[in-house]
């Protein structure tokens, strides 16, 4: 198995308990970038227990001396069927320029190269990596390892309120989220995302352990929209680590719905929601080149760009 070994520093896997720290990692690299800091323990636990294969194999946290975590390294094996191995991580502003950074993509990329093997050495698979665009210092590490610019995406914050000017399709109905549609919604959106770039089909309870079941889901700020029976559009939203913020995690229409008002009806519901709870602000990523033109429908509802962030990729055959 692929170790990494850093003098002066403790390298292990991930164990119960570690959330914390490792947010507070990712949170110092957003914000350094520029970034909004809005991630909380309970999100990174749950995407850790649904998504990574084996925590103490497929994630390196380094330690310095005093204990601070100094970087991290996680690899998200593809679901089954998949083809994209996500890599996060990253290196704690007071720990730049010591080459801790170097290490750990490069320990990335070979314990995703020994994933590959041993799970779909016939594949295509494609290495994934983001990063604020404006934190140069990853986008010429990742280049300098053969990645390449593959997509743009968007933050995007707005003011809480209601009474915005979002009319409901005629003959939809909207309700909250409640735990009998979970099923139904996991099927709505694959269905909704399957024309999005970066798609991968997650089994059930893979994508529901970071969504509907994750401890950071909101179910009061969420909203299913129904023609009938079906389900017809979502809005899922999640705390933040700010608690005058909503993290709006979701948003889907499927496709014989769309272009008809409907998610920006759900959002304006959504923001009306959050500020009778006590949110100032929400914010949500978006593709910025989306198929479904979800950017101008965010902005006509009161979103604007917060943050931008980019997306490398290298092919791993």
């Amino acid at each position: 198995m692929a170790e990494l070994t850093l003098d002066g520093y403790t390298v292990r896997g991930y164990r119960a308990g570690d959330a914390e720290a490792l947010t507070g990692l990712y949170n110092a690299v957003e914000e350094a970038a520029g970034g909004h800091p809005g991630y909380t323990p309970d999100e990174t636990d749950s995407i850790i227990d649904s998504v990574i294969g084996d925590p103490d194999a497929d994630v390196r946290l380094v330690f310095a001396s005093g204990g601070e975590l100094a970087g991290a390294g996680v690899v998200a094996t593809p679901p089954p069927d998949g083809y994209r191995v996500d890599l996060w991580g990253g290196v704690d502003p007071s720990w730049l320029g010591r080459g801790v950074g170097r290490e750990v993509f490069g320990w990335q990329l070979a314990r995703a190269a020994e994933i590959y093997k041993q799970a779909a050495p016939d594949a295509e698979w494609t290495l994934e990596v983001g990063a604020n665009l404006a934190d140069e210092r990853a986008t010429r590490l990742f280049e300098r390892f053969g990645f390449g610019v593959a997509r743009y995406f968007f933050e995007m914050l707005a003011p809480t309120r209601a009474g915005i000017d979002a009319p409901l399709p005629a003959g939809l109905r909207v309700v909250g989220y409640e735990p009998p549609v979970e099923r139904d919604l996991y099927e709505a959106h694959m269905e909704a995302f399957s024309d999005h770039w970066g798609y991968q089909r997650r089994e059930f309870d893979s994508w529901t352990g970071f969504t509907t079941r994750s401890d950071s889901f909101r179910p009061d700020l969420s909203r299913v929209a129904f023609d009938g029976d079906e389900i017809a559009g979502y809005v899922l939203s999640y705390d933040d680590a700010d608690e005058a913020r909503a993290y709006v995690g979701q948003v889907g229409t499927r496709r014989p719905w769309r272009r008809r008002g409907l998610a920006g009806a759900l959002l304006a519901d959504v923001l009306g929601a959050a500020a009778a709870a006590g949110k100032s602000h929400a914010y949500l990523g978006v593709d910025a080149d989306s198929p479904t033109g979800a950017v101008g429908v965010y902005e006509r509802v009161g979103f604007e760009v917060e943050a931008r962030g980019v997306a490398y990729r290298k092919l791993l055959s």
